[in-house]
């Protein structure tokens, strides 16, 4: 029995223990996307209000996980979930379904797996401006053609960043972003 009850015990404390806080800007025109992090079993996902639009965050049927906001309405509200069940879950705004996402909640992550899954981009292809979103404050980014030639860079200033690709030719580029010590490289087309 001692031996049972030192399992959970120890089980417990590494959810406790790893548990992350996934932030995801709740408001009219979320990309889906970006409203569907990959997370680890004990990771709490935080949805914040960024507009005073009336939203709530509602899991759809058959998900691992069952939640409900209620509906709320201004721009300081959130809403946080701690995900105790692998499994995908999909969500919705019941007062507006065109906002919806998914949570997928996987046994364990390292650091940089999380960063590469949870990198979103769009659109792709591209016109004017390329947005990259990651659960990671993004650093910087290289613009590289097609021949490896760097031909844009900027810093990131937040999980959020806006590359400016109205100046380049339609084409095939590299972008390659990093967080910290980790990065990976995007293809994007250009149109």
């Amino acid at each position: 029995m001692q031996k049972i009850t030192l399992f959970f015990f120890l089980i417990t404390m590494n959810i406790l223990i790893a548990q992350n806080v996934v932030e995801i800007a709740w408001g009219q025109g979320i990309n889906e996307s970006v409203a569907s992090p990959t997370i680890e079993l004990g990771d709490t996902v935080l949805w914040k209000w960024v507009d005073a639009s009336q939203k709530s965050v509602t899991s759809l049927p058959n998900g691992a996980e069952v939640f409900d906001s209620g509906t709320l309405k201004g721009i300081n509200n959130d809403f946080s979930y701690t995900f105790t069940k692998t499994g995908i879950t999909e969500y919705q705004n019941d007062s507006d379904p065109s906002m919806y996402g998914k949570v997928t909640v996987v046994g364990k992550l390292s650091i940089e797996e999380k960063f590469v899954k949870n990198l979103n981009f769009y659109p792709n292809p591209v016109k004017n401006n390329l947005t990259i979103s990651s659960i990671f404050k993004i650093d910087s980014y290289q613009v590289y053609n097609i021949l490896g030639t760097l031909v844009s860079e900027g810093k990131g200033t937040s999980n959020l960043t806006q590359v400016d690709m109205s100046r380049l030719n339609s084409g095939l580029y590299f972008v390659k972003v990093t967080s910290r010590n980790m990065q990976t490289t995007l293809k994007i087309a250009k149109g």
